[in-house]
């Protein structure tokens, strides 16, 4: 047997048997899941190299770990990104100020929850390129640190 662990979900998966699973798309973002005669409704989203699933009521954040990290979370990388879709509700810094590493900058809210973009080194801000009230699209660079 194989057993599989993700959050509150397991499969465990006889090695000498075959998995009859089929998945159908119902419409923009909605899939059902079949396994036999059992149906499970899931919602799945991609935005950029992120997948976002929500299935029996918890969603998971799904990356690709063959595809390392992305520009922003590098150390190496001075831009910050929006990680998805959202509204910019706090500011908590401005061009010129030092930061350290792990201190919030600014905090992007994106499907009701608060994601704060944090700075990955120790360095001074060169540019906030949001404010409080604009709406974000993933990837778009939001600060600079030098």
């Amino acid at each position: 047997m194989t057993r599989f662990v993700s959050g509150d979900v397991e499969l465990e998966v006889d090695d000498r048997a075959a998995l009859a699973l089929d998945v159908a798309e119902l419409g923009p973002g909605s899939f059902v899941l079949r396994n036999g005669d059992s149906e499970e409704l899931f919602h799945c989203v991609r935005v950029g190299t992120v997948v976002h699933l929500w299935w029996r009521g918890v969603a998971y954040r799904l990356e690709d770990a063959a595809q390392g990290p992305r520009a922003s979370q590098r150390q190496g990388g001075g831009g910050l990104e929006a990680p998805m879709p959202g509204k910019v509700i706090a500011v908590k810094k401005a061009a010129g100020d030092a930061v350290a590493k792990g201190e919030e900058i600014l905090i992007v809210e994106a499907m009701k929850m608060e994601n704060a973009i944090r700075a990955p080194k120790d360095g001074r801000i060169k540019t906030i390129a949001a404010k409080v009230g604009d709406m974000v699209a993933p990837g778009t660079v939001l600060v600079e640190i030098e």
